[in-house]
């Protein structure tokens, strides 16, 4: 809402005035509590003249001063602003109890002499700061409605004095002051004692210039003397109180020296005595008010009854280029710019006369014929019969707004890197086409574009290339396609593309040649990045009833399924992508509900020591027994639960069973075997307090620290936070492992600059051991390197007695895998414990398992 100098005084009410104040004030703080006051019963009162509640209007009320935050806001000169703990600093006001408010703002009205007359309150239910600027704002606010309120106890004031008019000088503060100049004779009525509040009963000339200023007393003796003299015959003179106030103490004496009807030979001056001080006051404020016309940076301009202009102001001939002497006389119609039709002008008069006021947004025409955008508001002004005397124009030039409120409109509407639609917008715009689809009978195709990889290009070459992929892509994908296919930049590196009346054929072919336009090169100076895009399509049938958000949803599952297929391609959203879509949010129901029933368990899969021939380790795996499909794969759920935020959930299920269980096989004189746990990259946040999880399992478990590892991928691991925690946590003992080493995330200063106590080859790496020459070698270095660094190496997937034989021959001692045996519950692994770590030959026949059946 606009606050401004039309809008306020051009209201055709105070009750208005002062609800737009309200609603001003509302806008700006969001007040629980907000009032209008005046004060009553010698200002120990407050009765409202405007009072909302939450914004809503609410009935006047009247409460008492004493004991409020108003009492004391109403002896200050500035805003009175208490941000919280109202109620136990007016304990005894029970509103602030009633109304549960925490904070306050407020500021008293006053008259022209500063009086305090009124109060505008703000009661906030919670706590509040105000800045200087606000409270500034609440000042000048409260200026314009002290002065509205001061207006109206005038006029109110004023309209019982002109009721009571014939009763005599006492309610006209005029007093007569005859003067016997012959006899020197000086006759005061009774009123001029209560003018000059003279408490004596008899009152004398000395004692009415005595209550004078100094210099008004010098003024008035010469005055006398020129009309005891004869050198004057007629006074009007004003002259002052020692104690003048704005409202009282300036009197006009107004007197003629005449012959006496009695004595004709004596001189008698009569004259009255008025004290003016409030008309005094009143013509400074139509002075002011003339100032105020005059320097307003809004233009105004007065017409009269018959709607010919009288009167502009200064802004109005510098927005125009008129001059006042120009216009005096003629139509305002002189302005017009002949872009509104005369429906409109109908229209907006048939407003004026039966509302009093119009505003809206009309052109006009400058005197140099330039066309300009204002706002401009109109009222009528009648006299006491009801005729209209005269129409006020108050209009301002919107053009700087008008570019503004474009420049917001686009920016509302785009987004701001690559200037294409954002979100919000396109959903809006597919909404509408899929209506009019439907009503038209012709069908549409939504592509949904993902680039491949882009986090690695703001990884290796920083945001600022990767804001300026973007922006090349943006490009080339707005040039790829016709004027009346919509665009949008989706999220960080998703497009998606409404395509206008195609089918599944025409959109294939959009989608391959804008792939194709993706992977162009990227050049940037001397740098050149290259990328690939996938693409998923949904296709709107010209009969299909769809919301615009599941559209978009079938297109984004088919980008998904075109990522997982293989990056780069384009996937059309079908029955078998909603299928899985359906069958992965359906797992995912399930899985919250095992997580709640505590259906989900853990097996354990040995680690040998091949040196020493006995279990040294288990991997805690996750299991889940599903009553209807059976075993499910940790490698089905797991990445459920990742993308569903269950992860967590799950990680410390194992963490604290997998430490429970240790402790059994302790019990049980296994006390040298430890357990090793993975950890994922959603349960490492900053909001989520691992250090405390992970010891607060151990500990109550009763286990050794040292007996418990964590697995976290080294990928997860080049994060800053995640290596202080694990550094802090190996610190109390726990050890830490490298998952999945050497599956392209590697780095050796991950094993140079932070401590680690194991490295995991990955199965990949073993099971191509025997044919690839370079795995071999690869891995006897890593060997090499890790001894040289005093971390134990674990070779994971072994499946075959050549692989194990290989192994040992590279000096890997630390064997993981189906050979020995697969991840089995507790009382099966405490039972390979006595068999294995008791010096028995193990069964070959019992060792080996196919590893179709193998969790990786």
């Amino acid at each position: 809402m606009t606050f401004s100098f039309s809008t306020f005084y051009n209201l055709c009410s105070s009750e208005a005035r002062y609800e737009l104040a309200l609603d001003l004030i509302y806008e700006k703080f969001k007040p629980a509590h907000c009032l209008i006051g005046k004060f009553i019963d010698a200002d120990t009162r407050v009765k409202t003249v405007a009072y909302s509640v939450d914004g809503k209007r609410s009935n006047d009320i009247i409460y008492d001063l004493e004991g409020t935050p108003c009492n004391d806001a109403k002896t200050s000169q500035g805003v009175c602003s208490i941000s919280c703990n109202l109620q136990q600093m007016y304990a005894e006001d029970e509103i602030l109890k009633i109304f549960d408010i925490d904070g306050y703002l407020g500021v008293t009205l006053r008259a022209l002499d500063h009086k305090p007359i009124g109060i505008m309150v703000c009661l906030f239910d919670e706590k509040v700061v105000v800045s200087e600027e606000d409270r500034h704002w609440f000042r000048e606010l409260s200026l314009l409605v002290g002065a509205e309120l001061n207006h109206n106890l005038e006029m109110a004031a004023q309209q019982i004095l002109v009721k009571q008019l014939a009763k005599g000088e006492r309610i006209a503060k005029l007093s007569s002051w005859t003067w016997n100049i012959s006899r020197d004779k000086h006759v005061f009525s009774h009123e001029m004692r209560r003018l000059l509040q003279h408490r004596e009963e008899t009152l004398t000339l000395d004692d009415f210039t005595d209550c004078l200023t100094e210099a008004d007393q010098k003024r008035l003796r010469v005055i006398i003397q020129k009309l005891r003299t004869g050198h004057l015959d007629y006074i009007d003179v004003n002259v002052a109180h020692k104690k003048r106030t704005n409202l009282r103490g300036l009197y006009r004496i107004i007197g003629r020296v005449e012959q006496c009807e009695e004595q004709r030979d004596e001189r008698v001056f009569s004259a009255t005595v008025q004290d003016v001080s409030y008309i005094y006051s009143l013509n400074k404020q139509l002075e002011l008010t003339n100032v105020v016309f005059e320097h307003a940076t809004e233009a105004i301009m007065i017409t009269d009854g018959d709607n010919k202009i009288i009167m502009v102001n200064r802004a109005f001939e510098r927005l125009t280029g008129y001059t006042g002497h120009e216009l005096m006389g003629r139509d305002p119609s002189v302005l017009s710019s002949g872009q509104h039709s005369g429906d409109f002008y109908h229209q907006m008069w048939n407003s004026l006369m039966s509302a009093g006021c119009w505003k809206g947004e009309i052109f006009n025409r400058r005197k140099n014929g330039q066309i300009f955008p204002e706002e401009l508001t109109l009222s009528l002004v009648k006299d006491e019969q009801g005729e209209i005397v005269n129409y006020v124009a108050i209009f301002r030039d919107i053009t700087e707004w008008k570019r503004n409120e474009a420049q917001l409109m686009f920016y509302a509407n785009h987004e701001p890197l690559t200037a294409l639609l954002n979100r919000r917008c396109f959903i809006d715009i597919v909404e509408e086409k899929i209506s009019a689809s439907r009503s038209m009978h012709t069908p549409c195709s939504l592509l949904f574009i993902g680039l491949d990889h882009f986090k690695e290009v703001n990884d290796i070459y920083g945001p600022e290339i990767g804001d300026k992929v973007l922006v090349s892509v943006a490009k080339r994908l707005r040039n790829g396609i016709r004027e009346k296919d919509t665009i949008s930049r989706y999220g960080g590196d998703e497009f998606a593309i409404l395509l206008d009346n195609t089918d599944v054929k025409s959109a294939l072919q959009v989608a391959k040649k804008l792939s194709d336009k993706i992977k162009q090169p990227y050049v940037f100076n001397d740098l050149t990045v290259e990328l690939s895009a996938s693409t998923g399509i949904a296709q709107l049938e010209n009969r299909g009833r769809i919301t615009a958000a599941k559209f978009i949803r079938n297109a984004a599952h088919a980008l998904e399924s075109a990522k997982k297929t293989h990056r780069g391609h384009v996937a059309l959203h079908n029955a078998a992508i909603q299928n899985a879509y359906l069958n992965k949010i359906k797992l995912k129901d399930k899985l919250k509900a095992a997580l709640k029933s505590n259906l989900l368990t853990v097996y354990y899969q040995p680690i040998v020591d091949v040196q020493r021939r006995k279990i040294v380790k288990f991997e805690a795996l996750v299991r889940w027994f599903d009553d209807e499909q059976g075993m499910i794969s940790p490698g089905t759920f797991i990445p459920i639960a990742e993308e569903f935020g269950l992860i967590h959930l799950i990680g410390q299920f194992v963490l604290e069973k997998a430490c429970q269980d240790l402790k059994e096989m302790h019990l049980h004189g296994y006390e040298d075997v430890s357990i090793s746990i993975n950890r994922s990259v959603n349960e490492f946040k900053t909001s989520n307090d691992q250090f405390k999880l992970v010891t607060q399992a151990i500990s109550s478990a009763e286990v050794p620290f040292d007996k418990v590892t964590l697995e976290v991928t080294e990928s997860m691991a080049t994060n800053r936070y995640t290596w202080e925690l694990l550094s802090k946590l190996r610190e109390q003992g726990v050890k830490i492992a490298l998952d999945d080493f050497c599956t392209g995330y590697s780095s050796l200063s991950h094993l140079i600059e932070n401590q680690v106590d194991y490295l995991k080859i990955d199965k990949s790496f073993v099971d191509s051991l025997m044919a690839d020459k370079n795995k071999k070698v690869m891995i006897n270095c890593l060997l090499n390197l890790a001894d040289e660094l005093g971390i134990k190496v674990i070779a994971e997937g072994v499946e075959s007695q050549s692989q194990l034989a290989m192994l040992e021959q590279l000096g890997c001692n630390h064997i993981q895998g189906f050979y020995y045996s697969p991840a089995q519950p507790l009382s099966a692994s405490l039972r390979l414990l006595q068999e294995f770590n008791s010096g028995q030959v193990f069964n070959d026949e019992l060792i080996y398992i196919s590893k179709s059946t193998q969790q990786h």
